[in-house]
């Protein structure tokens, strides 16, 4: 029960708040991003390091995940899901990953995050090492018809301490093949490490 109530206090606290203040990314921050971003694509084994034409495609651009707070319905209906490929703080602090969660003392913390800016670049030393793209090069593609495969991720939301992040993974292709993942990580012995992952959608 206090945990639902310190949960109450610290979204109306949030809502209070103006939310064009600039959220800072710090350069340890950062740092945690990119790790991150790589950490998945070697621990998912993402074929985006081989540079030609058959390998798969990394967005270079990070995309703002949306943490939504789920609004109280009086007529009893079933809140209906957030946008695609957002998520609702509930799911956040909800998710229990091989014994891991955000607790509600992260939730003002990951709400910030949604001060992220709407596209975040990775590092060069990382874009360099893969065979990267820009989401504007694959929506012209796209409208021409052309063949296309790539793997665009969100930027990753932290817990208070930095110990715990969450990403979501979407796959994008000509066709019939596109899918997406919800990923957890965790920082062991400063590594970051994928601790629970689960297929969000599929076409």
């Amino acid at each position: 029960m206090k945990n639902i109530i310190f949960i109450f206090i610290v979204l109306t606290f949030y809502n209070c708040q103006n939310k064009k203040e600039n959220y800072n990314l710090s350069a340890e921050k950062i740092k945690d991003i990119n790790e991150v971003v790589e950490a998945v694509i070697i621990q998912d084994s993402l074929d985006v390091f081989s540079k030609n034409e058959d390998s798969a495609m990394f967005c270079n651009e990070l995309k703002k995940l949306n943490i939504f707070i789920p609004e109280k319905r009086k007529d009893g209906i079933p809140q209906p899901p957030p946008p695609p490929q957002d998520i609702y703080i509930t799911s956040l602090l909800s998710d229990k990953t091989a014994g891991e969660t955000f607790s509600p003392k992260d939730s003002l913390y990951l709400l910030n995050q949604n001060l992220n800016p709407e596209k975040l670049e990775i590092e060069d030393k990382l874009i360099n090492k893969l065979n990267s793209t820009t989401i504007e090069e694959m929506l012209t593609k796209r409208k021409k018809h052309q063949l296309y495969r790539f793997y665009q991720m969100t930027i990753p939301v932290f817990s208070i301490d930095r110990k715990l992040a969450y990403i979501q993974l979407n796959y994008h292709c000509a066709g019939l093949c596109g899918s997406g993942k919800a990923i957890y990580l965790k920082k062991v012995n400063g590594k970051w490490k994928i601790i629970e992952k689960w297929e969000t959608w599929i076409s």
